[in-house]
């Protein structure tokens, strides 16, 4: 049967799928646009599965902060030029508000979260049929700052990259002069500096386990009594480097990023501390 022009262009704007695979979805479905926009769904799901192994070293990292609260993804492709696309960009929206609303903790909760008539992972498979390439969801959280505290965030200018801290304040107004400032500095710092950990004990221990090995060998032909100060001593050194709030901060002459928040906080009037934090770069 012949169709409607008009009918292959809504089908198109809906489903961003080409002209000739709208043209064929409702010949199939006798110019039924609803039965075409399942076929041509359908379609999008098969391509999906059969580019779910392909590399996908491309792709974004964001974030979205709503009032005592913030989401970051990191949501990956085949090309670089993908990232520009206008339904990957409204499949980022999607998913932020998504892991905002579900205040998920993981990537697995946000692509089982509700997306229209299905889940997050449906939009995805639905892109992949869109753009012809391998796209994935790879990681997900949302944080909270405590009653009365604030949020900071920052990404990165090539999207590659972003932070989002949650900050705990006690006699400051979370709108105390340098305090939302010193919370997206922080996540400035973080994209910069690649902390491991906001706190020592979330130091990964396979991660501290090979580095003692390696201080260990390095220090086996020191004299035994000056071993164990010698091993603690790069310990701490390690932990400097890796432990957000003992990082030198990177923007000044402020020392750490503890004691430029500290300053910050005092200059407000309190006092101010790291309640939640996570850090995303693309691919690790």
């Amino acid at each position: 049967m012949a169709i409607d022009t008009k009918l292959i262009k809504e089908l198109r704007e809906k489903t961003g799928m080409g002209i000739t695979n709208c043209k064929k979805a409702l010949e199939e479905a006798d110019g039924d646009c609803g039965r075409a926009e399942m076929i041509l769904r359908k379609q999008g799901l098969d391509k999906a599965a059969k580019k779910a192994d392909r590399p996908t070293g491309q792709g974004v990292v964001a974030v979205k902060v709503d009032g005592d609260r913030a989401a970051m993804i990191e949501l990956a492709c085949e090309q670089e030029p993908t990232t520009n696309n206008g339904r990957f960009l409204a499949l980022v929206a999607l998913a932020l508000d998504a892991a905002l609303s579900e205040n998920v903790s993981n990537v697995d909760q946000l692509n089982g979260a509700k997306s229209g008539d299905g889940v997050i992972a449906d939009s995805v498979k639905e892109l992949i049929g869109v753009v012809g390439e391998n796209v994935q969801l790879r990681k997900a959280i949302t944080i909270a700052a405590p009653v009365g505290g604030v949020i900071g965030s920052y990404v990165h200018f090539n999207k590659k990259a972003g932070a989002i801290v949650a900050l705990k304040l006690d006699g400051v107004g979370k709108d105390g002069d340098g305090i939302k400032i010193a919370a997206n500095d922080i996540c400035l710092h973080a994209v910069a500096a690649r902390p491991l950990a906001w706190r020592r004990d979330d130091i990964p221990p396979d991660i501290l386990a090979k580095e003692k090995e390696v201080f260990m060998e390095e220090i086996k032909n020191k004299p035994e009594q000056i071993r164990d100060k010698i091993l603690n001593g790069k310990i701490e050194k390690f932990y400097a480097d890796k432990v957000l709030p003992e990082q030198l901060f990177v923007k000044g002459l402020e020392g750490t990023v503890k004691e430029m928040l500290d300053a910050a906080a005092k200059a407000a009037g309190g006092k101010a501390e790291i309640a939640a934090f996570a850090r995303f770069e693309l691919g690790l």
